[in-house]
Order: C-alpha cells, then sequence, then structure tokens
C-alpha cells in the first residue's frame, strides 16, 4: 500500500470554515420553514362548508301500525 502526504487525507477539518456550512444550513431550513408554512396556509384556503336543514316538527311522528286483517269465517260444514 503507498502512503501519500496529500491534502484529501483523512484529517479533521480546518478550524474556522464553518460560514460556508453555517449558511448553507441556514438556507435549508429557511426553505423549510417557508415550504411549511405555504402548505399549511394553502390547506385553510377553502370556505367552511356549512348546511341547513328546514325542521317541521319538534318530534318525530311514529307512523301509524299496519292494519290487521281479520281472518276469513270458516268456510260452512257441509251437509251430508
Amino acid at each position: 500500500m503507498q502512503v501519500t502526504t496529500d491534502s484529501l487525507d483523512l484529517k479533521p477539518p480546518r478550524p474556522g470554515r464553518w460560514l460556508g456550512p453555517m449558511g448553507l444550513a441556514l438556507i435549508a431550513h429557511l426553505l423549510l420553514m417557508g415550504a411549511l408554512t405555504w402548505g399549511v396556509r394553502w390547506q385553510s384556503d377553502t370556505p367552511p362548508v356549512s348546511f341547513e336543514a328546514e325542521l317541521w316538527s319538534r318530534l318525530p311522528q311514529e307512523a301509524a301500525p299496519r292494519a290487521v286483517e281479520p281472518p276469513p269465517p270458516p268456510p260452512p260444514p257441509p251437509r251430508a
């Protein structure tokens, strides 16, 4: 294995280079908050739906029971 002394070795970054990454993170967070705010406000643009019902009487009335037909009279007994 060959050992090189390039500046691309696995070294920690130099101290003091935080302005670029912090700026990028700040921009990303601002875009995310803007998208979330727009998304929530976009869903509440529709007006609420309301319905009306007209009541004709205070209490519901029950239907009358079905008429029961009397059974037919028995046939007369046959004469023998």
